[in-house]
């Protein structure tokens, strides 16, 4: 019995034959393009001039405190000096003082202008 099937489809019979090895082409995706410019809105161009202007206005600040602060360590350099010049002169005003009040330069100058010195009118006094 023969089938229609065999009658209509041949008889397909698998042949061997060397296969050969292409390469696949890579598959070409459409370049899309965005040449459009995107719009700042309005809030965005404030904002961005509110933080340049808060950034210069910082700048600024800075400055003027770094002048500040360089015046007023100079400033207390000058005092400072001015402090220890004055320390120096009261340090050899009182040595000149120590030397003018002592008790042989005074009994010597009492000696020579005759004064005579009495035990009985002296007196220690300390500070």
């Amino acid at each position: 019995m023969d089938s229609t099937v065999r009658k209509i489809q041949p008889n397909i019979a698998p042949e061997i034959t060397p296969e050969i090895v292409t390469q696949a082409k890579p598959i070409e995706l459409p370049q899309i393009s965005v040449k459009q410019k995107v719009r700042y809105s309005m809030f965005e161009k404030v904002m961005a001039c509110v933080i340049a202007v808060t950034a210069v206005i910082m700048m600024v600040m800075l400055v003027h405190t770094t002048v500040s602060v360089s015046a007023s360590q100079r400033q207390l350099q000058d005092i400072q000096t001015s402090i220890t010049k004055v320390k120096t002169t009261n340090m050899d005003l009182q040595q000149e003082i120590g030397e003018l009040s002592s008790s042989d330069r005074l009994a010597a100058f009492a000696k020579k202008n005759g004064l005579t010195f009495k035990e009985a009118n002296v007196r220690n006094v300390t500070k």
